[in-house]
């Protein structure tokens, strides 16, 4: 029997158990001697007898193998990495048909596996590539025609490029004129996993001179893509909490927006059914991984409903502090409450908390405010689902299936300069007309619908502005909501930036589940991002740095690494603010 094994790109222990364990009991080793790492060896039984491929020819390697199996012996054929990629098996297996010799295959690390963990690399981040090109530069083994260097690099997708080190300079010009910029990011691996591995970063344009500066010839694979150092992706759908899966129910929310599924929720009920309802809900929001709704009751009761404050203020005071939180409502009871009681509040379309109605026998889910920008009928549509509901919605878009330019807006997080003209977009795209979208000036030309812009002097519908900004902050424990947004909104006054110019608050993750914090981006909207200690010591930049920080948190400075790695690498435009407990910083999107 002849088993094809991958050895790895190779550290002795990158090797598959399954090919190890072939290894072991082999009785006949034939191995790559020029790639494959002789540490591998060690596995090797006591009398096996060992082969260096490096110096046979096709012919020789197969009558080893031929007399081996005459022999009843166990054969490993060892090729480096996994031996399906340039590893020149099917010219064998075809020579052990001929000869009616059975083999099988046991699959190993390739060496673009191995050199993406040396970089803590994703080949395939969302929105910016889901998909690995594996290729060859051609010398003096041919590629097919339509497989050149410049159609492969047409896509623009991620690459590991092998057998490549002694052409760097053609590389890089193919590249280029397959549509790579200069300043692509690239990097090379020498030796991905070994003991003398190096890796160095760069761009496709200095990829000959890094190999050359640290004498770099050969036995490495190069890595060319935007993913290469990228920190400006959208988050994956596969643990997004609102995002529903075989094996979990989410709320199948866009989570590039403030997800209803966190936002603060306030829920108030006028009759013992009702507070049956508001149970119901809870339930299935905690079963679900959402946080539940603030529960108040407001009616007789001979006992308060456990889980329940009984609300002694008056309804329109609560419902107050709750529009200046811009707190989702949920109103358990008639709509006339509910239209009584907000009426004095409703202010701005795209400020306005969203307000629920349900009736006391949870039949019926109406968004009554607030649908579009405060997350209304999503929330509603969600409540349905919690309670076996109707989900009621009639905004224009919604019952038309049509595109909305508010939610738009919003998912995107742009800030709209014209609102008059959402109403116009948004007729034309109910009317089922096409909506046109220009991002600045591309493509030249005729008027659009809508422009995503900071200025233009081209004609258009609705000008929508990129957000340009991250906040970056750190706090004392329990620091109150109120000492939050007042020192928040001090340095970005003093920054002359508006608060709707920012795109994500960004911490660290021990400080993600912060009361204040969280009840800050809630009533601004503003999405929070958080990073583990190790990735924000890894952000590059001069911050200044806290001893005390690094005991407490990991790393040595919070607000400015978080508000730069949240800003994509960005510029740091406002250095560490601190005050009270707090600390601040800005920085500029990419």
């Amino acid at each position: 029997m002849i088993d094809f094994v991958g050895a790895g790109p190779g550290a002795p222990d990158l090797i598959t158990v399954r090919g190890m364990e072939l290894i072991k009991k082999a009785d006949v080793i034939i191995y790559a001697g020029s790639l494959v790492n002789p540490a591998l060896l060690k596995y090797a039984k006591e009398g096996a007898e060992i082969h260096n491929s490096a110096r046979m020819t096709l012919e020789e390697v197969v009558e080893v193998m031929k007399r081996a199996d005459a022999a009843h012996k166990d054969v490993v054929r060892l090729h480096t990495g996994d031996q399906s990629i340039y590893g020149a098996v099917r010219e064998q297996m075809d020579a052990l048909d001929e000869l009616g010799i059975a083999y099988a295959s046991c699959p190993g690390v390739t060496a673009a596996c191995a050199a993406a963990a040396s970089l803590d690399l994703e080949y395939t981040l969302p929105d910016v590539s889901q998909t690995l090109i594996i290729t060859r530069l051609e010398g003096r083994t041919p590629v097919p025609e339509k497989e050149s260097m410049e159609l492969l690099a047409a896509h623009h997708a991620s690459m590991a490029i092998y057998l490549s080190t002694g052409m760097l300079g053609t590389l890089s010009e193919k590249l280029i004129a397959g549509g790579f910029s200069a300043d692509t990011p690239a990097a090379i691996v020498y030796k991905a996993s070994w003991p003398e591995e190096e890796k160095y970063l760069c761009s496709v344009g200095t990829l000959e001179e890094t190999a050359k500066a640290h004498n770099i010839t050969k036995t490495a694979i190069v890595l060319v893509g935007d993913v290469i150092g990228c920190r400006d992706y959208s988050r994956s759908k596969l643990y997004d909490p609102g995002f529903t899966t075989g094996y979990r129910k989410g709320t199948d929310e866009d989570k590039r927006t403030v997800p209803v599924s966190s936002a603060a929720k306030k829920a108030v009920c006028f009759s013992a059914k009702g507070t049956d309802v508001i149970r119901k809900i809870n339930a299935g929001f905690s079963k679900a991984g959402i946080d539940a709704a603030e529960a108040y009751y407001k009616y007789s009761a001979d006992e308060k409903p456990e889980g329940f404050t009984e609300l002694k203020s008056s309804l329109s005071e609560w419902t107050d502090e709750a529009f200046k939180s811009h707190s989702a409502i949920i109103f358990v009871g008639a709509l006339g409450i509910a239209m009584r009681t907000i009426a004095p509040f409703v202010k701005d379309k795209l400020a306005d908390s969203p307000v629920i109605v349900i009736d006391d026998n949870g039949t019926f889910v109406i968004p009554l405010l607030s649908g579009h920008a405060g997350g209304g009928n999503k929330l509603a549509v969600m409540l349905a689902e919690v309670l076996g509901s109707i989900p009621v919605i009639t905004t224009s878009s919604d019952i038309n299936d049509s595109f909305s330019a508010d939610v738009f807006a919003c998912e995107e997080r742009l800030k709209i300069m014209n609102r008059d003209g959402i109403k116009k977009v948004s007729a034309k795209a109910i009317e089922g007309k096409a909506v046109t979208i220009s991002v600045k000036d591309y493509p030249p030309g005729e008027p659009v619908d809508i422009i995503v812009a900071d200025e233009t002097d081209r004609e258009y519908s609705l000008l929508l502005s990129p957000k340009k900004y991250t906040l970056g902050m750190g706090m004392k424990k329990d620091t109150p909501f109120e000492k939050v947004e007042g020192f928040a909104l001090d340095v970005l006054k003093t920054a002359g930036i508006g608060i709707d110019d920012i795109y994500a608050v960004c911490t660290i993750d021990i400080k993600e589940n912060e009361p204040g914090l969280k009840a800050f981006c809630n009533k601004y909207r503003i999405p929070l991002i958080s990073f583990e200690a190790e990735l924000l010591n890894k952000v590059k930049g001069d911050f200044e740095s806290s001893d005390f920080v690094k005991k407490t948190t990991g790393t040595d400075n919070v607000c400015e690494r978080a508000a730069v790695l949240g800003a994509g690498g960005g510029e740091l435009i406002v250095h560490k603010t601190a005050g009270g407990g707090i600390t601040a910083a800005i920085a500029r999107r990419r």
